[in-house]
């Protein structure tokens, strides 16, 4: 189920993807209170103005609207008492009545409550790191704020790959299908537990966890074969920014005589035990919303996105050509037409971009990361 909004000369339309019984609530930007739909508008409920439910899948919104203000919409269940946050159904901000762009670098855009927000917003790309470039085609197609949210979304995901992070929050959990978890609910991401090797972690005694930056740990256990032998999280201090999480307490021996240990190794020896052995780790991953993802990372991502658009619109606006001039003192005109992936009409941006992207990305690729001492 989703929940959007529609700015229309002075207007919000909100719409509801599927028809039922709901409690509607709306939220100016800079307020910390949700106002509930009743039978006046959206005012703060009483037991003289009340909520009323919204059964139709679009509702007009005309009451009390300031032009130039954000606001954002969230429904629930109406029957739900006392609902909590992650039982709303929250839609993106709308800006009523202007057309201004909205975005991180005009300084009018955060992260929706109970959404991770968009890092980069596609009037970020239109208005800023694409200024003065067309968005339309020789044919007059414009490109819309849905394929520029594409573009944004691989680039995303493409810096994550290069610096080895994750930027989108994610749920990492071991075992996740076998414990009959909800993917999109309990979990992201189904993550194997990890290996114990006692060589390794009596000599560093710290487990360098596959993805990062860690947000919260929720769970670090010690597990045999047969049974959970020890809670660790409580006596583990976490390296958030490199992923790691370094053990305070003196790891298990071959000699202990904990019982998981005992009949781990059973009658097959102390040589066994790495392969009886396991660490098992949930954690989250990523930033916490769009908000608190550094500005300098947010600028590269939104650079990247520009090249791979730039590429594309330029061969839109005149394919096949790579740049063209104009003599005014003897009245003639020039192109230049090229088949090079280098030669590109918006070369010289394109270029730009790529060696600020490059130069991020060398300098930065070791933030989040840490010498390699092998798998634990």
């Amino acid at each position: 189920m989703t929940v959007t909004a529609a700015s229309v000369k002075g207007k919000i339309v909100i719409t509801i993807s599927n028809a039922g019984n709901y409690r509607l609530e709306r939220k100016q930007f800079d307020s910390d209170d949700w106002l509930v739909y009743t039978a006046s508008g959206f005012a703060v409920e009483s037991e003289e103005n009340p909520a009323i439910a919204i059964t139709t899948c679009d509702v007009l919104d005309a009451v009390n609207l300031e032009i130039g203000k954000l606001y954002q919409y969230r429904i629930v269940d109406f029957e739900k008492e006392n609902p909590e946050e992650s039982d709303y159904t929250t839609s993106s901000l709308i800006k009523c009545g202007e057309t201004t762009p909205i975005g991180y670098s005009f300084e009018n855009y955060h992260a929706p409550e109970g959404q991770w927000g968009e890092l980069v917003t596609p009037d970020d790309i239109r208005f800023t790191y694409l200024w003065g470039t067309d968005f339309k085609a020789t044919n007059g197609a414009s490109y819309t704020d849905a394929q520029i949210r594409f573009f944004i979304n691989a680039a995303v995901e493409e810096i994550a790959r290069m610096l080895d992070i994750t930027i989108v929050k994610r749920k990492i959990r071991y075992n996740a299908v076998d414990r009959n978890l909800k993917k999109g609910t309990d979990y992201d991401v189904d993550e194997a537990v990890y290996d114990f090797k006692y060589s390794k972690i009596s000599r560093y005694g710290v487990i360098k966890t596959r993805q990062r930056p860690i947000l919260k740990l929720h769970k670090l256990n010690l597990l045999s074969r047969y049974a959970n032998v020890k809670d660790l999280k409580e006596t583990t201090i976490v390296d958030k920014t490199k992923g790691i999480l370094k053990l305070m307490e003196r790891p298990i021996r071959p000699s202990d005589r904990t019982s998981g240990i005992s009949t781990a190794i059973g009658i097959y020896g102390n040589q066994t035990i790495n392969a009886h052995l396991f660490y098992a780790i949930d954690y989250d991953v990523g930033f916490e919303t769009s908000d608190d993802v550094p500005a300098d990372l947010r600028q590269t991502i939104a650079k990247y996105a520009s090249v791979q658009l730039l590429n594309i619109i330029g061969d839109g606006l005149m394919s096949g050509f790579s740049s063209s001039s104009l003599s005014m003192d003897g009245l003639s005109e020039s192109f230049s037409s090229t088949q090079s992936a280098t030669s590109a009409y918006f070369g010289a941006r394109i270029k730009e971009y790529k060696d600020d992207i490059d130069k991020y990305i060398k300098e930065n690729k070791h933030k989040f990361g840490s010498m390699n001492i092998g798998s634990i």
